[in-house]
């Protein structure tokens, strides 16, 4: 395997964001861009790396702004700055510039989880990316905090005034997750629904690079909802390219997918849209990160090896 390290400009004209391409050994199929989620960092996908090189895939993923390396380099956490719905997509777009600069005409793929999945779609409705396959895991989709908790003029208001840059009251946070624990019994602890293995939850805890629990901007969680809006609305399935196509994956104890439900929601309005090429898969049992499960993550990995491995031809 070569490592490649990869740096460049954020589009919010403060961080300098910290990627990483992973090139297989021999002749390389595809590439595939990984695009994580919040409050962690790219590192924790190494699993999936691996699987993806020993297929022959290059794999290419980064810290966002706000994010893991980047921010312990910038030393700003949990917020990607102004107009934060743009800046995570404009980043991962010059990341996959970056690395169509080292592999060059080679097809490519973007696995999207949780918050990833929705700068993923964002990506993809981009004339730029010209992608050969989407998949989305843990997919954010009907999520009780942007479908009823949240107060969105009152968000708003928050992330357009003086102290935009700074943490989002608790309140205001608390709708954000809301349901996030109301299944898993008394005694659960904030983060019980990333796993149901309890190990995956504490590794998920004490990664220094994850600082899960850096307060949240008021203008970092307006960004979140911006792009929820946007990859939710009609225009998103509209400007998607019909012949794109599309992995769903989550967990049946996903309160991000809304319990699974959500993963159905979106692959039947991108049915409904003309998009064909869909599959869907919800795991029984599991949680938000079923790429990290145990009892999941293999299965997880041969589905998502074998999408890979079709769009590429």
């Amino acid at each position: 395997m070569a490592l490649h390290e990869i740096e460049f400009a954020s589009a919010n004209g403060r961080d300098t964001v910290q990627g990483w391409l992973y090139r297989p050994p021999g002749t390389v199929r595809g590439i595939v861009q990984v695009v994580h989620g919040l409050g962690e960092h790219s590192r924790r996908y190494l699993h999936l790396t691996s699987t993806l090189l020993d297929a022959g895939f290059a794999v290419v993923a980064d810290d966002h702004a706000g994010h893991g390396r980047t921010a312990v380099l910038q030393g700003t956490w949990a917020d990607a700055g102004a107009r934060a719905d743009r800046v995570v997509v404009e980043d991962e777009l010059t990341l996959q510039r970056h690395a169509r600069d080292l592999l060059p005409n080679l097809p490519h793929v973007v696995f999207g989880h949780s918050w990833g999945s929705l700068i993923a779609r964002g990506m993809a409705t981009d004339p730029a990316a010209r992608l050969d396959g989407l998949a989305l895991g843990g997919i954010v989709a009907q999520m009780e905090g942007f479908e009823s908790g949240i107060d969105r003029s009152a968000l708003r208001a928050l992330a357009e005034g003086e102290r935009a840059a700074e943490p989002a009251p608790p309140e205001v946070v608390g709708q954000f997750f809301a349901g996030f624990l109301e299944r898993f019994g008394e005694g659960a602890g904030p983060t019980a629904w990333v796993a149901l293995d309890e190990d995956v939850v504490a590794d998920h805890g004490r990664d220094p690079l994850n600082n899960f629990g850096a307060p949240l901007s008021s203008r970092f969680l307006q960004g979140f909802a911006d792009l929820y809006d946007t990859v939710s609305g009609d225009a998103f399935y509209a400007a998607l390219p019909r012949d794109l196509p599309v992995l769903i994956v989550a967990g049946d104890q996903d309160p991000v997918a809304n319990y699974g439900e959500g993963a159905y929601h979106v692959a039947n309005r991108l049915h409904r849209s003309g998009h064909t090429d869909v599959r869907t898969r919800v795991f029984p049992g599991v949680r938000h990160e079923v790429h990290n499960e145990p009892p999941t993550r293999v299965e997880f990995e041969g589905e998502l090896v074998d999408f890979v491995s079709r769009v590429c031809g």
